[in-house]
């Protein structure tokens, strides 16, 4: 290989053996025809087009249709079917709809806006972390339930409206992948939710990796058949690719994929050091970039990451608050479509005096956020206690804290499949109304809906619900093991494992209350 063009070369460890501890599983790469499709300059394009196309009848509808939200695309595919889709995707795969998500489109037309007005801000230091994401993910959550976002289609149309035009303009003032780690809301709540995916991004063989000079999985990399025609002036691929980008003549290129710009990770992953799914957005960028056709999607047992404290090294507290609190607010989000939260946000609308909504759905978070934190907590200091650690507070939940992602997961599943069970089907009749809206000879099926009998959701919130909670009992184990050893890690976990089920508990007694069937004809369901 040639130098790269700029600092591009990265320090690593030299010692035998892997950087850090991956998973070492099934590559789902070597499935038929999996990674060719997966190594297609052009594959992430053709995963984003249809989900372009299901925004553009998002908007579309959401701007001219009729404004009754069960018979609206714009309503019933955002807040019923992507919803559930979503976590089902973790649950199986995971991270794919990042994978696949359109508003990374906008990345040519920031480029192109980026050289115009000369932008090249560094997004500021202090809020390289999840803390500004946490706080727009709160605000969007009161706004959802404010403004009815469910019942509106208008207001849905121009939320993803606004979702690309902020994407636009965020990676227009600041590097790229700036928008997807720091500002936006979906992104981080797969993020945080795919640390029980059963996936992971990995390296095939590490020591490929050690000797790779430029880490082009990390910078991106151009190839061609000479430098001259590669990297001459004028050349495309040379505008388009940063600085660290390493030019690899096709001639030294083990496993071929093409020509050109090959960009690397934007969200700064180096594959042979991926820990966790954190930030990490499926675009396999890094399978196309490498030269070695050295990246595999690893089979691994789901939750396996939660074990290892992998968020403290990247981000710190803000990581780990992102994954709990999430958790947290998900117990708000499932209550906001009872009876029961009716009443209690009535009573206390009359007992301040206000008729804000916004003032007290946000007290309402806040208060349930408090609650579950100082549980979790006197959970976890109890645990180091145990375990004979005179810990701080804070210390023991960073230790613990994880238990309560894997809680977090198994609620919003059995919230979203909750309501995508309920009106999967009706995608059908929702889009034939589209068409025969304008003028198309179509007969809508409105009977379609349902995807299972009645008498069957509840035992499968159940069943989701158990599920993960017994990932969170596994991570408890395997946190106390690792921390405490196996005779004091036993008598450790034990208030987690109380925490645990009292969280199982409350779950299955918020899930059984009858719902509101947002989204659909039907009336709550009990």
């Amino acid at each position: 290989m040639t130098p790269a063009r700029g600092a591009g070369a990265v320090e690593l460890p030299l010692a035998a053996g892997p950087y850090v501890d991956q998973p070492q599983g099934f590559d789902l790469f070597r499935l038929p025809g999996v990674r060719r499709f997966v190594r297609w300059k052009y594959a992430r394009f053709a995963l984003q087009l249809p989900l372009l196309l299901l925004a553009l009848f998002v908007i579309v509808d959401g701007l001219t249709g009729r404004q009754l939200a069960p018979r609206n695309v714009a309503t019933t595919v955002t807040w019923l079917h992507y919803r559930g889709l979503v976590v089902l995707a973790l649950a199986l795969f995971g991270n794919a709809f990042c994978a696949a998500c359109p508003l990374m489109l906008t990345r040519g037309a920031a480029r192109g806006l980026k050289r115009l007005l000369r932008a090249d801000l560094r997004f500021p230091r202090a809020l390289r972390n999840k803390w500004l994401v946490l706080t727009i993910t709160l605000a969007y959550f009161i706004a959802y339930e404010a403004f009815d976002l469910w019942a509106s289609p208008w207001l849905t149309a121009w939320l993803a409206v606004g979702y690309f035009g902020s994407a636009l303009v965020v990676d227009t003032l600041f590097p790229a992948g700036t928008f997807c780690r720091y500002v936006c809301p979906l992104g981080n709540f797969n993020f945080a939710l795919s640390a029980a995916s059963p996936t992971q991004v990995v390296a095939v063989d590490p020591d490929v990796c050690r000797r790779c000079v430029h880490k082009p999985c990390l910078h991106g990399r151009v190839s061609g058949a000479s430098a001259t025609a590669a990297t001459g002036a004028g050349s495309s691929a040379v505008r388009t690719a940063p600085a660290k980008t390493a030019y690899i003549p096709v001639s030294e290129i083990v496993s071929p994929n093409g020509s050109g710009y090959f960009p690397g990770c934007e969200s700064d992953l180096l594959v042979p050091t991926i820990t966790s799914n954190l930030d990490c957005t499926f675009c396999f960028n890094c399978v196309r970039a490498c030269p070695y056709d050295n990246v595999a999607l690893s089979v691994r047992a789901p939750g396996r990451e939660l074990s290892k404290e992998p968020w403290r090294r990247r981000f710190g507290a803000s990581a780990l608050a992102l994954g709990v609190l999430l958790t947290f607010w998900g117990v708000v989000n499932a209550l906001a479509m009872t009876s029961p939260f009716y009443t209690f946000t009535g009573r206390l609308s009359e007992a301040l005096g206000t008729r804000s909504e916004a003032l007290v759905l946000g007290l309402t978070y806040l208060g349930v956020t408090a609650a579950g934190l100082l549980v979790a907590a006197a959970a976890a200091w109890a645990a180091d206690r145990l375990g004979g650690k005179r810990s701080s507070v804070l210390t023991a939940f960073r230790r613990w804290g994880y238990v309560t992602v894997a809680l977090g997961f198994g609620f919003w599943g059995a919230h979203y499949v909750f309501h995508f069970l309920t009106g999967a089907l009706s995608v059908v009749p929702v889009f034939e109304h589209f068409f025969e809206y304008r003028g198309f000879p179509l007969d809508p099926h409105w009977r379609l809906a349902q995807v299972v009998p009645t008498r069957w959701l509840f035992p499968i919130q159940a069943l989701l619900g158990a599920v993960y909670a017994g990932l969170g009992l596994v991570t408890a184990v395997r946190i106390g093991i690792r921390d405490f050893g196996l005779r004091r890690g036993v008598l450790a976990m034990w208030p987690l494992a109380i925490y645990v089920l009292g969280f199982l508990a409350l779950q299955l007694v918020i899930l059984a209350q009858p719902m509101e069937m947002r989204g659909t004809l039907a009336g709550p369901v009990p």
